[in-house]
């Protein structure tokens, strides 16, 4: 195609300066637009698209070149009509005047603040590149839902235009069929959008939907399997283990639950209904997408085996739900911002109809509205001051079509003061999920903290033990004789680089809680070594983190996923542990890494 497009611009005689405007100001430059727009005639006349809409019009230049390729085509232009990004007011009319053969239509009007384009499907949406990067973003963002072609000029102009064209490309690379960089006076970007996704689409959605409702169809195996938060580890473990601080921070509050009913609303794939089943919780899971359930399902069937807690999974709208039941553990993780204000206050009556009268309800959202408001700003400012630059928009695909309505810390306190009488809201980053829960944060450090966490009940919140189960310590070197691991299940045999899990029984008998969260997380790992340990196969084994932690005194059954070496062999796996950043177990006085020999085939 590039070929056949740069030999259509060079053999073309179209010639812009015919139609141009005597009193246009930039005229000095008509010269060097001779090829600039000979190039846009050649990519409209191989395209042939029957219907064109044109963002950031001017003069008409464009116009009459696309028209002029393709004359049967139908054409809307959208113009502000005033000087900012390049604009020239007036100019609409001598574009209407030299157009006025065509079938062509003009339209005054800012698309910054449009939810969607008028009209449309369209066969080809060209987007003016003389505008800022947040701009460009916002107008390739609606117009990957209603043009089969889109064509964004000046790829080249600016690099600010560049570097948000091409977080775009990152972002909606799964609705993209290709994308050719055509190099020239101010650089061509020609997308073709995947015909799969106009085929089920007639618009994204902005941060502006009205109501969940509007974006249930988003919520399938594709957004739960490779997009959302934890996807990756999931579909290793398919859901067995959870090595996200977020989840991991949630598991460990529920300890302070004063029963084992649990519900877990937008379950999403499960994993923390399965974990909490899994530590003796009977679960009611709610999801209102069909895939979730379906996902979270499966996620307890792989586990091929009884967990001491039950399960029951139902497919429904979780802010209007009544199942006639309290509940002393109640956890929403990531979902409140994917609710509306109204839909939000319907979910609040809902948790505090069926939350006990001792139960706690915690939540996670993320990011925090501060964060993207406020502290992706001031970041941005202080790289471009620097003579970098960072994309306009920070969220990523899924989080601009889903989070209708992202959170501040503020306001989520405000929201669960009005239902119930004790609440505790903080922030934090993945480092560490205590974040400010006892100290006292900056405003520029809260703002820069990404997640909130939050706990609401009936009753008095014990924040001394709330920071006990989320604050880990590093050990002392007299503690590590009262820690073991004892090997209970465990393949005989397997596979080169096949994975799978080891149980054990984790045995804290020291006097700290055993964490998987930051800043220094102790996790599970393995080496493997050769029988007779003379070289080291695998030193570094993957980490399986520490559901809802280890108490002192406890035993805490956990699968420790591994993966087998990449040779055949008769091999010595050594179970061990490490704190992150820290040390590993082994080189600890008194701690003995259990070894069993596993044939790898």
């Amino acid at each position: 195609m590039i070929e056949k497009i740069y030999n259509e611009a060079k053999a073309s005689r179209f010639d812009f300066r015919k139609f141009a405007c005597p009193h246009d100001p930039l005229s000095h430059l008509f010269e060097e637009w001779i090829s600039y727009y000979r190039l846009k005639f050649a990519i409209v006349r191989l395209l042939q698209p029957k219907s064109i809409l044109e963002v950031g019009v001017r003069y008409g230049y464009s116009a009459i070149a696309f028209l002029q390729a393709s004359p049967s085509a139908k054409y809307l232009g959208i113009d502000a009509d005033r000087e900012n990004f390049g604009g020239q007011p007036g100019a609409l009319e001598w574009a209407r005047q030299i157009t006025e053969p065509y079938d062509a239509e003009f339209l005054v009007a800012d698309t910054q603040t449009m939810k969607r384009f008028p009209g449309g499907p369209y066969d080809l949406i060209h987007i003016d590149g003389q505008q800022d990067g947040a701009g460009t973003f916002h107008d390739l963002r609606r117009a990957i839902s209603q043009a089969r072609w889109v064509l964004l000029d000046g790829y080249f102009w600016t690099q600010e235009n560049f570097v948000n064209a091409n977080d775009f490309l990152i972002k909606y690379k799964d609705v993209i069929r290709y994308a050719v960089a055509i190099p020239g006076y101010a650089g061509d970007l020609l997308i073709r959008v995947s015909d799969e996704y106009l085929e089920t689409i007639t618009t994204e959605p902005s941060a502006g939907a009205a109501g969940s409702g509007e974006i249930v169809k988003f919520y399938d195996n594709t957004y739960y399997l490779n997009d959302c938060g934890g996807h990756r580890e999931f579909r290793r473990s398919k859901g067995r283990t959870i090595d996200d601080p977020r989840l991991l921070a949630l598991l460990a509050m529920s300890r302070l639950a004063a029963g084992r009913r649990a519900l877990d609303l937008g379950c999403g794939r499960g994993e923390l209904s399965f974990q909490l089943a899994a530590a003796g919780f009977d679960i009611t899971a709610i999801d209102y997408s069909e895939a979730s359930i379906a996902i979270a399902k499966n996620c307890f069937a792989a586990a091929g085996q009884r967990i001491p807690g039950t399960v029951r999974f139902l497919c429904a709208d979780i802010t209007t739900f009544n199942i006639g039941e309290k509940f002393d553990f109640i956890v929403a993780a990531d979902l409140i911002e994917h609710l509306s204000a109204a839909e939000l206050d319907q979910f609040y009556n809902s948790v505090e109809t069926h939350l006990a009268d001792d139960g706690l309800f915690v939540l996670h959202s993320a990011p925090s509205a501060w964060f993207n408001e406020k502290d992706y700003a001031l970041r941005r400012a202080s790289v471009e001051k620097l003579g970098g630059f960072m994309p306009a928009e920070p969220r990523t695909r899924y989080e601009l079509l889903l989070h209708i309505n992202e959170q501040s810390p503020a306001r989520l306190g405000r929201q669960l003061r009005r239902r119930f009488p004790y609440v505790k809201v903080w922030v934090s980053n993945e480092e560490l999920p205590s974040g400010n829960l006892r100290r006292k944060f900056t405003v520029r450090k809260m703002v820069a903290c990404r997640d909130i966490y939050a706990v609401a009940a009936r009753t008095p919140i014990d924040i001394e033990k709330l920071e006990a189960v989320l604050t880990p310590t590093v050990l002392r070197d007299d503690e590590f004789h009262n820690i073991s691991i004892s090997i209970k299940e465990w393949p005989r045999e397997l596979p080169t680089g096949k994975m799978a899990n080891v149980s054990v029984d984790l045995i804290n008998g020291s006097a700290q809680t055993l964490l998987s969260l930051g800043p220094h997380p102790i996790r599970l790992s393995y080496h493997w070594f050769a029988i007779e340990k003379d070289r080291t196969i695998v030193f570094e084994g993957i980490r399986t983190s520490i559901p809802f932690g280890i108490l002192p005194g406890e035993t805490g059954r956990i699968d420790v996923q591994l993966q087998a070496p990449k040779i055949r062999g008769l091999f010595l796996l050594n179970l061990t542990m490490v704190q992150e950043g820290c040390f590993w177990f082994e080189t600890k006085p008194g701690f003995a890494p259990p070894e069993i020999p596993i044939r790898i085939v």
